[in-house]
């Protein structure tokens, strides 16, 4: 997919009749997870959060304040998509002008991932006398929980000696973003690189899926509303950074069985998968994929609702090793078939 960078970016909104359409407005819709703590001020950090609406007129502006000024978005406007940094202190971006007076629809998503810091989302500027409307919504949500590979890292890199840059991190094109778009369905993404199961990439015991996975956004004690957020599928894809240091198979093992217990407590009827993979080739992939079948096959008889899954081996060549845009194509590729199958999806 070929971002167009065909609308003017980084400006101030002209001085001409606007309307400043707060981010409470009714018409907005919201994918992911956002701190609505403030309603008119809604606050997020994990890659692929979404913000869409359809709205009257010429133009359209947002105001959006990050907090570390290096966080980038993909912006969608009817069939054009282009990407831009929030690095304007002011907060107002001038995301197209001179657009045919009709309706037309905006999906605005944050391609990097939680280490750029929260982001705010104050509203939008259209022209004035113009209105915002909501678009229709989708009835399906899919949620992975994963590390690096889930946000995307390094996915437009252009090499694996290529090292990690805010720019070449585009979530939206990383495998579960591709899974949900083919399936027609809500995406949740809750990753951060270097995170594990039991432990982190350098064996931090403290940066740890089940001790983070409440948190909505950095900084705040808010905490995630489960059962107004019940997702379809919730995919796990954990382990790669566990097994890059000494690991107790058995304290791995059980933290997972743990944390899946976690999860069907608050998702009461939610299809969970248990991924291992993808693995390099030469890797450890017999010791991960036996790891992951002994979680599952804690819940063989008891909840027929958790699942196995296992991506293969799949190379790497985007930055740092990570897999690229190709190669996340392939993972998406491998997943598919199985969530169609396992819900019956056409």
């Amino acid at each position: 997919m070929t971002l167009h960078l065909i609308f003017l970016l980084f400006l101030h909104v002209d001085s001409g009749p606007s309307r400043f359409v707060h981010a409470d407005n009714e018409s907005i819709s919201y994918t992911g997870r956002f701190d609505f703590s403030d309603r008119a001020k809604p606050r997020f950090m994990y890659s692929a959060c979404a913000i869409s609406a359809g709205f009257t007129g010429t133009s359209i502006a947002i105001k959006m304040r990050d907090d570390s000024l290096r966080n980038w978005f993909n912006v969608r406007i009817d069939d054009q998509l282009f990407k831009f940094e929030s690095a304007d202190s002011s907060g107002v971006y001038q995301l197209a002008q001179d657009l045919p007076d009709k309706e037309h629809r905006i999906t605005i998503s944050r391609r990097t991932e939680s280490h750029g810091g929260n982001t705010t989302f104050e509203g939008f500027i259209i022209d004035s006398g113009k209105s915002l409307f909501r678009l229709p919504p989708l009835t399906r949500t899919v949620e992975i929980i994963g590390n690096s590979l889930t946000c995307g890292y390094g996915n437009e890199g252009k090499s694996r000696e290529e090292h990690f840059k805010y720019e070449t991190e585009n979530a939206d094109l990383a495998y579960g973003a591709l899974v949900a778009k083919a399936l027609n369905a809500n995406y949740v993404a809750v990753c951060r690189s270097g995170i594990g199961m039991h432990q982190a990439y350098g064996g931090d015991k403290d940066f740890v899926q089940p001790k983070l996975y409440d948190e909505i956004v950095a900084g705040s004690k808010a905490q995630w509303n489960y059962a107004a957020n019940q997702p379809d599928v919730v995919l796990i894809e954990l382990g790669a950074n566990d097994l890059v240091k000494t690991l107790d198979s058995a304290l791995f093992v059980n933290d997972y069985i743990a944390f899946v217990k976690k999860l069907r407590s608050q998702y009461y009827k939610a299809d969970i998968i248990c991924a291992a993979g993808p693995n390099l080739p030469g890797d450890r992939s017999l010791a991960f994929q036996s790891y992951v079948r002994s979680v599952q096959a804690q819940f063989a008889t008891t909840d027929k609702k958790v699942h196995y899954f296992d991506f293969g081996t799949i190379d790497a060549h985007g930055s740092d090793w990570h897999q690229n845009l190709k190669e996340h194509r392939q993972m998406a590729d491998a997943l598919l078939p199985f969530i169609k199958k396992l819900k019956n999806w056409r």
